[in-house]
């Protein structure tokens, strides 16, 4: 009989020794709001970071090659790897948190009970509608019910078997992806409209309710002023927005 799962662990990516303040204060608050899930530090092989259980005593670490830590074409290689997945096949799903996160409130557990495959902030690459004001909500709303939404990997939740069957079919068919990783589990290629198929994932009203990343003031105009249950890039995209609602110390 096969073991059974865990249902998901939270997976930190981390690639230095030394955390800016915001950093910290997302790893923090990652322990203070999913502690009683497992944390897990993804880092580069080479990295000491003994210093970090000792403040969090639970956390646990899966170290890769360095080689994977070089820089974001480097990190986006190890995400689209099937052997990364393959090491957490102990749990049926994962949540990507980067130290660019923030997350709210527990709410991990109702997110995998609605089956999805892959969830993130609904995203548009295009530079205009990176920061648009509370006022033109309805122009966000219009472009990502028109144009191709990527659901942003940074702050993710991943059904840790479907990834590996997607990835395992997508090896077959097509070659190498060099992209932003998240691009490739969102179709965002044409060439990829086969694979669409091969995961189930939210519109972007509901992935909404899960994560903001871009427009994060005309995010909040939509969801009728709820906050999601995380949210990515906050210092990024609008950081005047979260600073009510995250604050960093100096």
């Amino acid at each position: 009989m096969a073991e059974k799962k865990s249902l998901v662990a939270v997976v930190i990516p981390v690639y230095q020794e030394n955390l800016t303040d915001a950093e910290r204060m997302s790893l923090q608050q990652c322990m203070k709001v999913l502690g009683d899930y497992p944390a897990i530090i993804v880092k580069p092989a080479g990295l000491d970071l003994s210093a970090f259980q000792k403040q969090y005593p639970s956390l646990k670490f899966q170290s890769f090659d360095n080689s994977f830590f070089t820089g974001v074409d480097a990190y986006n290689r190890l995400m689209v790897s099937i052997d990364f997945y393959k090491t957490f096949t102990a749990y049926e799903y994962m949540l990507i948190y980067q130290l660019d996160a923030f997350v709210f409130r527990d709410e991990l557990k109702t997110w995998c009970a609605k089956g999805y495959d892959y969830i993130g902030a609904p995203s548009l690459h295009q530079p205009q509608y990176d920061t648009i004001p509370a006022e033109s909500a309805q122009d966000f709303a219009t472009a990502l019910s028109t144009q191709r939404v990527v659901l942003n990997g940074g702050l993710s939740l991943r059904r840790i078997s479907a990834f590996i069957r997607y990835l395992k079919v997508y090896n077959l068919f097509y070659p190498s992806w060099k992209g932003n990783e998240d691009m490739l589990f969102c179709q965002e290629a044409t060439r990829l409209k086969p694979m669409k198929f091969l995961l189930r994932v939210p519109h972007w009203r509901e992935a909404m309710l899960f994560s903001f990343e871009k427009s994060p003031a005309a995010s909040y105009e939509l969801t009728a002023h709820r906050l999601p249950f995380a949210c990515h890039a906050w210092e990024r995209y609008d950081p005047a927005f979260w600073a009510p609602f995250i604050a960093v110390k100096e």
